[in-house]
């Protein structure tokens, strides 16, 4: 490491620190870099390996005249997870949609399971929670809208109202700041791509055998408290946390009291 060959896709990877291993997935927009403050907060006898997902960081751009699904971006790890495992795996936002993939497909790699408010969303239609699976589908097809109307500003303004509110209003961030993630659109409409066609199914939540962890901020929107609700419910041994005052992006604002559950929670594997 830090960067591998894959099927002729770079994967670049991050690493630090010794002990046991911990595998972490980044959301969508961001890379490996994002658990930085975590990694500080987490101390020392880990061994840390942040990969940089499709589209982001040094890793390669998705380029296949397909949509991009997770079980691609699941493929691209696959051979990090088998190398390095059986390993702590955790996933936020999108990496945590990734994650379960992973567990999944390779259950015997996966010391213990962390999920950050994870990209799962079809869980609800299959929950029959329609109403929220309405809402999250609102804002997806809310930013596909602006985007197709060539309006990128309107799609990421409404992309922060949803999930990056702890930053503050779109408008108010720098010119600079905004040009740079506005070059970030075709990544997330691929994302949310990704995310149609999402395959996990709560079948495979019950058969998750590890120790499986899922954490939501008290401020968070509905539809992704009610995916954790669901996935602690039907995870064999799973369970729910919650982290006081944050929101969506919590493993980057309150990278110390995430870093605090996760300890305790690959502890109690350990123990």
């Amino acid at each position: 490491m830090p960067t591998l060959n894959v099927d002729g896709v770079s994967l670049y990877v991050r690493e630090r620190g010794a002990g046991e291993t911990v595998l972490l997935l980044h959301s969508a927009g961001n890379t490996g870099a994002q658990w930085t403050a975590l990694g500080d907060a987490l101390g020392d006898g880990f061994r840390l390996l942040a990969p940089d997902l499709y589209d982001c960081g040094a890793t390669s751009a998705w380029t296949q005249d397909r949509e991009m699904g997770y079980d691609d971006v699941a493929r691209l790890l696959s051979s990090l997870l088998q190398e390095n495992g059986p390993l702590h795996l955790v996933g936020h936002s999108f990496g945590g949609g990734v994650a379960l993939r992973l567990a999944a497909t390779h259950p015997e790699c996966v010391r213990t399971l962390t999920l950050m408010e994870p990209g799962a969303y079809q869980l609800l239609q299959e929950a029959g929670r329609d109403d929220l699976w309405l809402d999250f589908q609102r804002v997806m097809d809310a930013f596909r809208g602006a985007v197709a109307e060539g309006d990128p500003d309107t799609a990421w303004a409404l992309f922060f109202d949803a999930y990056c509110s702890h930053v503050g209003p779109w408008r108010a961030l720098p010119e600079a700041t905004r040009e740079a993630i506005k070059k970030k659109t075709p990544a997330q409409l691929r994302v949310y791509g990704a995310q149609a066609s999402n395959p996990t199914r709560l079948s495979h939540i019950r058969q998750l055998a590890c120790p499986t962890l899922v954490i939501h901020g008290q401020a968070s929107q509905a539809p992704e408290r009610a995916v954790c609700e669901l996935i602690a419910a039907h995870a064999p041994l799973g369970r729910i946390a919650e982290v006081p005052q944050a929101g969506h992006m919590a493993p980057l604002t309150h990278a110390q009291a995430v870093a605090e559950v996760l300890r305790a929670h690959i502890g109690r594997r350990g123990g």
